[in-house]
């Protein structure tokens, strides 16, 4: 069993769960991708260091050890854990909508992997990663390109999906973000649904509802700063359609379910009272962000 960790530590942890994730809603909405849990975390952790001033992706050196108690990992080899997660990232690659930039005005489709560059030191204990070029459009300047014109992006805080431990209620909660902005309900086709959780497996809409959807709902609304429910709707006898209803959680909900969470990741709350206010939260810039604003 490891040392505990120092107020310092916790609180570099704490600052680092507490970031910012900004995606494009093309991404989340129309992008299919397969990913475990924790390649899931990887790419988000790495999203979260993207700067907002950034017009081009960086190479991003991180500490080993650092992921691994942000996510609230306890893994005794990091180093062989962290090269077997990223060689397992490099051999996926999917599709994505791009304007063409050899024929302007034009759209084309282009084969990428999530990351460009990948390497890792044993002596320093870290790995550098660059995102793929053409990913560009999806995770930069997305405020800048909502301003010109483009597509609108979600945001929400890193926090929120740490702790959960199945990989179809990350995938739900991005989905339900992206359309939540002026909507508190929406609506998918079962089958498109599977589709983008990747779930296509459970072929019953109970084997898909046990499985995927309930452990999913059940953990967002457990970790997460939205409450949710399902309606479904039948064609014939056959469950069609999935209705889901979004509600913004209170700030003592919030500060609830920020606890569970840290418990989930920590196994205990760390260096406060359960009844004290959590230490504060904090933006993309260091600044402490108050945890009445809405994420």
């Amino acid at each position: 069993m490891g040392r505990p960790k120092t107020t310092r530590q916790l609180d570099k942890v704490d600052k680092a769960r507490s970031m910012k994730i900004y995606q494009a809603d093309t991404l989340l909405q129309k992008g299919r991708f397969e990913l475990s849990l924790t390649e899931q975390r990887l790419i988000l952790y790495a999203i979260s260091q993207i700067k907002p001033t950034d017009t081009k992706f960086q190479e991003y050196t991180l500490k080993i050890r650092d992921f691994f108690d942000i996510c609230g990992i306890k893994e005794l080899d990091s180093y062989t854990a962290i090269k077997k997660i990223l060689q397992e990232m490099r051999k996926k690659v999917w599709w994505i909508l791009m304007e063409d930039p050899n024929e302007p005005g034009t759209e084309c489709e282009s084969l990428v992997s999530w990351f460009e560059i990948i390497r890792t030191n044993k002596k320093s204990g870290k790995f550098t990663i660059a995102f793929h070029p053409d990913m560009m459009p999806y995770l930069l300047e997305l405020a800048r390109q909502r301003e010109e014109g483009g597509g609108y992006y979600t945001q929400y805080t890193f926090r929120y999906v740490l702790p959960m431990k199945s990989q179809y209620a990350v995938r739900l909660y991005e989905l339900l973000k992206s359309y939540q902005k002026n909507n508190r309900e929406w609506w998918f086709k079962v089958d498109d649904l599977k589709r983008l959780l990747d779930c296509q497996n459970y072929k019953g809409f109970k084997d898909f509802r046990v499985n995927a959807l309930e452990p999913a709902v059940k953990e967002i609304n457990e970790f997460s700063d939205i409450n949710i429910y399902y309606e479904t709707e039948k064609d014939g006898k056959r469950i069609d359609v999935i209705t889901f209803h979004m509600i913004e959680k209170t700030l003592d909900e919030r500060l609830e379910s920020q606890k569970k969470g840290l418990t989930v990741l920590d196994g205990k709350i760390h260096y406060w009272d359960n009844d004290d206010i959590l230490p504060g939260q904090f933006n993309l810039f260091g600044q402490e962000d108050s945890l009445d604003q809405n994420d």
